[in-house]
């Protein structure tokens, strides 16, 4: 599950690179891109080498996690799409991830508790640090550049 997840940040994040209008926004955007790439490329070696396949089911084929939406998760396409045009961007860019972040958190929590190998409870501690950071950064950021919301 936290394979698509993250490949719709990334798709989300390269959008941010291209249109963002602050460079703080584009610097963590790359910071997304290259983070959530690094965990897909250790999340794929790590499905290999314990089931034989590096293949991700689609998402409507794929066992949702306690506490994660599946519609939400749907929905990741639909939100890249209206990214492309959205105006201000940098607002609907954090508007949108912070809830992508919140979800990816919700997953990493139930991956701590139903995690049968140590290496993927590891992984979520870090994705939980990491997004929990960036959620933190976004709304400063939001309220700094956007005060009337």
């Amino acid at each position: 599950m936290m394979t698509p997840h993250h490949e719709g940040a990334v798709t989300m994040a390269m959008t941010a690179q291209e249109r963002a209008e602050h460079a703080e926004l584009k610097a963590m955007a790359d910071e997304i891109i290259s983070a959530q790439n690094q965990e897909i490329s250790q999340l794929k070696s790590w499905r290999e080498q314990w089931y034989g396949s590096a293949e991700t089911p689609p998402m409507d084929e794929m066992p949702m996690l306690e506490g994660v939406e599946h519609d939400a998760m749907m929905d990741m396409a639909r939100q890249n799409e209206e990214l492309k045009t959205a105006e201000p961007f940098d607002k609907a860019f954090i508007d949108a991830m912070i809830p992508h972040h919140e979800m990816a958190i919700d997953a990493a929590e139930a991956a701590q508790q139903k995690a049968e190998h140590a290496e993927i409870r590891t992984l979520a501690d870090g994705i939980i640090e990491a997004q929990q950071r960036e959620i933190d950064q976004m709304k400063a950021w939001r309220a700094a550049w956007y005060p009337e919301e």
